[in-house]
């Protein structure tokens, strides 16, 4: 106890004098020199003028505004906007008519069964895309186009808020939020009568929403869906046993979208099936009864399909007159691409090139 106390009471000493000398330090304050007026602390300093390296006569002080210096060219200050584009209120009235397509984040993972926190895949996007910017998103592999300086103004629309409790509530909520959105005039209106949107989840239940809100504007669409899974079953089948609550899941939204009337008839497509089933016969029974037909991922790579063929598939399924409405669950791809996903234990899924060029192109629809 005696050592502990003396031990101690060092210690208070020690403070006690390190603080009187500190304080005798700051009294005597006039008779110090400054360390930036000092030249060796001036020719190592930071702050330059333009990119060259400058001695004593160069340099500036601290209050130099380094965001001057790189401009544009330094991805990392600022708000973690989408590829650095500009952020846009597209909720509110006033932005009519001021952009073309938006980048909506529907924060959401109420319907997952296996891992969750896709609620935090919008944040995560943004972060990932601050390597992207507006002049810097030239196309190599697109003949030079740059999606950001094209024809559209491309705008990031935030987040849509939704209950982080209540399923319903949140789907709901959603919906109302993409239906104030879709709603708004695009600013080019020559090439379109409505703006476009490209949404961030969230697990994939949240295409039931999107469908719903885009009803009102476009009637009904054909789907291209990417995933590994039907995500058509009947919620008798999977996730409706235990009560009604659990009906609606990322594996059933397809089946309630039919439901409602939302889908044209036999005008959807899977692209990149690969996932197991509860039943060999009902549930590719009730998949097309929902309208849909799959492009298996066993199939993709078979010598007498390829890329063309899945694309002609694709386009002769949906059609060239009906509206489109493509959704892509990361899932679509092989767990040593993307493990992070919900449930990453699917193997033999696409590579991220694979499912680029899978998509259809405009030039690629018949005439």
């Amino acid at each position: 106890m005696l050592d502990s106390l003396l031990k101690f009471t060092a210690l208070g000493i020690s403070t006690y004098v390190a603080d009187a000398a500190a304080m005798g330090a700051r009294h005597a304050s006039d008779s110090q020199t400054p360390m930036n007026s000092r030249q060796t602390f001036r020719e190592a300093s930071i702050f330059r003028p333009g990119h060259d390296v400058v001695g004593a006569a160069g340099s500036v002080p601290p209050e130099f505004r380094l965001y001057d210096n790189f401009g544009k060219q330094n991805s990392m200050p600022g708000i973690a906007t989408f590829a650095h584009l500009n952020w846009t209120n597209c909720f509110a009235p006033e932005s009519d008519h001021t952009f073309d397509v938006g980048i909506v984040g529907m924060p959401f993972d109420l319907g997952v069964s296996y891992r969750p926190g896709q609620r935090f895949g919008p944040a995560a996007a943004r972060t990932v895309s601050q390597r992207m910017a507006p002049f810097i998103s030239y196309s190599m592999a697109h003949d030079m186009m740059n999606p950001f300086l094209d024809w559209a103004t491309v705008v990031d629309c935030g987040d849509i808020p939704n209950s982080l409790f209540d399923k319903y509530e949140a789907v709901q909520e959603l919906g109302q939020g993409l239906h104030h959105m879709a709603s708004r005039n695009p600013k080019a209106a020559k090439k379109g009568d409505h703006v476009r949107l490209i949404t961030i989840g969230g697990d994939h239940t949240i295409t039931l929403p999107s469908l719903r809100a885009l009803y009102p504007i476009w009637g009904e669409m054909a789907v291209i869906h990417f995933d590994a899974h039907l995500d058509s079953w009947n919620p008798r089948q999977w996730g409706g046993g235990i009560n009604k609550y659990d009906e609606l899941t990322h594996g059933t939204l397809l089946h309630f979208a039919h439901e409602e009337g939302l889908l044209k008839n036999n005008s959807g497509i899977h692209v990149g099936t690969r996932a197991l089933l509860f039943d060999r016969t009902e549930d590719l029974r009730h998949d097309a009864e929902c309208g849909f037909e799959s492009v298996m991922a066993t199939e993709i790579d078979r010598s007498d399909v390829g890329i063309d063929g899945v694309i002609k598939r694709i386009i002769g399924r949906v059609g060239t007159e009906t509206p489109v409405y493509v959704t892509i669950d990361i899932d679509v791809l092989d767990a040593g691409e993307f493990d992070s996903k919900f449930n990453p234990f699917y193997l033999g899924g696409m590579a991220d090139i694979e499912s680029a060029q899978r998509l259809p192109r405009p030039q690629d629809a018949p005439r």
